[in-house]
This record gives structure tokens, sequence and C-alpha cells, in this order.
């Protein structure tokens, strides 16, 4: 193999590498459904919603608002807002990049409860200004013996 041969096809390789090697850009999180969740806004039933969790990333909750993905972080007490474009099926999930780089809700008055089998998250989004209700289940823990 000549020279200039063995250097284009270290090229191509490097080329192709590359984005691995680098990290590959942003981080997808999958979302699972979650059929038990209660949602609510200014105290009424939305016509057209979906609440998804993440299995990695407990604090985080995905709220399909009709055309609107909202992404609610518990921990650190804000809203992200997802483009709908960046919102992927992924068979009965859906697939979306890390919240990072998303624009950011203006939030208020956050109450987080256990309220039972479930936890409690209201917050009011100040670019509606009205109050998301929403009511997800503790996940089981199957490890705990009775």
């Amino acid at each position: 193999m000549s020279r200039s041969a063995f250097f284009l096809a270290m090229l191509v390789v490097c080329a192709a590498l590359g984005p691995s090697l680098r990290g590959g850009g942003a981080q997808e999180i999958v979302w699972k459904p979650e059929p038990q969740a209660l949602l609510k806004l200014e105290g009424r039933a939305v016509r057209t919603w979906n609440v998804y969790r993440s299995d990695k990333k407990k604090q985080l909750v995905l709220v399909q608002l009709g055309h609107r993905f909202l992404i609610l972080d518990t921990k650190e007490r804000t809203v992200h807002e997802l483009a709908p474009t960046d919102v992927k099926p992924h068979g009965k999930d859906v697939a979306s990049p890390e919240p990072g780089d998303a624009k950011v809700i203006p939030s208020a008055e956050w109450v987080m409860r256990d309220v039972g089998p479930a936890q409690l998250i209201r917050v009011r989004l100040m670019d509606y200004g009205r109050v998301l209700e929403l009511q997800v289940p503790h996940p089981y823990n199957f490890r705990v013996a009775y």
C-alpha cells in the first residue's frame, strides 16, 4: 500500500469515527408512557395530553400538552420546552435530547408532595399564567420484602 493510499484510508477512518470519539453531541433520553398519571391545567382536565418518565433520570417528567412538550425537572425546579420536531417516536415510547439546550420556561410556585400512591407536582407556568398540576405514580420497588 502506498503512502498516499494509507493516509487517505486513515483520513476516511478518522472522519467516520470523529463524532463518536468526541461524544457524539447531545445524548437522547428514552421516555416511557405513564398511563396512570393525572394532569390538570388550572383545575380543569386537558383535552389532549400525555405524560412520560425516564428510567434513568427519575427527576425528569415529560409532559405533552397538545403539540407542546415540556420537561419538568423536579430536582432543579425548572421547566424546559422542547420543539415538537425534537421528540421522535421510538415504538410506544418517545425519544428526545436532554433538556440542556432547550428553552427554559419561567415557572413559580413549585409544590411537590407525596399523596399516597403518587407524587403531586404543582407549578405555575409564567408564559401561560396557569397552574399545571400533575400526579405521577411512584415507581414500584420490587426489592422490598414484606
